[in-house]
């Protein structure tokens, strides 16, 4: 039942569209600072290969996980290695112990039912000392407080049925996600988000304000190290 929901909610070829969107910019940044050369990346959910298409040091082995089929052909069209695969919190991902230097998830455990298993996977498959860059939504960003404080929901589903699912079954917030990266073995070495909202359609916003106080940005972002 999961996988047909949810690949029902990700076969639309005009689903996602990453061109403008700040949580990718900050991302690239987190990753480009650092100027990762030689080295083996995967994108889990990496889409049609935005992201690791704008990673600026091109000496790099790229690969992904993606689910739609539409997706997996216009990243592979980009150079990306791509695995087709469903995550459903039993099956391991489909690569060597050990064999990545850094594993990009953005916008993923939101969706996975088992976060525990995912995150295992995750350091499994990263070298002793890889890094990990993941993002999801901050149930406690500002516009949702505001929500919440006035009665109405704060973007939370109630079923993947209803229209305009995304498909979330977690919810975090900095100190929650944080918690369980260090769970599973991850030291945190940045924390960011993208922007501030304040309308519900996205269009007031402030990503000054977010530097400032990212527990009210929109999107909880870390950048973290594997160890032993």
């Amino acid at each position: 039942m999961k996988k047909n929901i949810y690949e029902n909610l990700y076969s639309a070829q005009d689903s996602l569209d990453l061109s403008h969107c700040q949580r990718l910019a900050i991302m690239l940044d987190m990753v480009n600072c650092r100027d990762f050369a030689n080295r083996k990346i995967l994108d889990i959910g990496c889409h049609d290969g935005a992201f690791l298409s704008r990673i600026k040091n091109r000496n790099n082995e790229f690969y992904g996980i993606e689910a739609a089929d539409f997706a997996v052909d216009k990243a592979r069209e980009k150079g990306i290695k791509v695995e087709k695969f469903f995550f459903d919190d039993t099956s391991a991902l489909p690569f060597a112990d050990g064999f990545f230097d850094l594993i990009v998830a953005g916008e993923i455990i939101e969706h996975i039912y088992d976060t525990d298993f995912f995150l295992s996977e995750i350091k499994r498959l990263l070298k002793i000392d890889g890094y990990l860059l993941i993002s999801t939504p901050n149930i406690a960003s500002l516009g949702r407080r505001l929500m919440l404080l006035l009665g109405f929901n704060p973007i939370i589903e109630v079923s993947p049925n209803e229209k305009g699912s995304c498909g979330h079954i977690r919810y975090f917030t900095f100190k929650t996600l944080r918690g369980i990266l260090e769970k599973h073995g991850f030291i945190l070495i940045a924390g960011r988000s993208d922007v501030v909202n304040f309308s519900g359609g996205g269009r007031l916003k402030s990503s000054f304000l977010a530097d400032i106080f990212p527990a009210l940005g929109q999107s909880v972002i870390y950048f973290c190290q594997r160890k032993a």
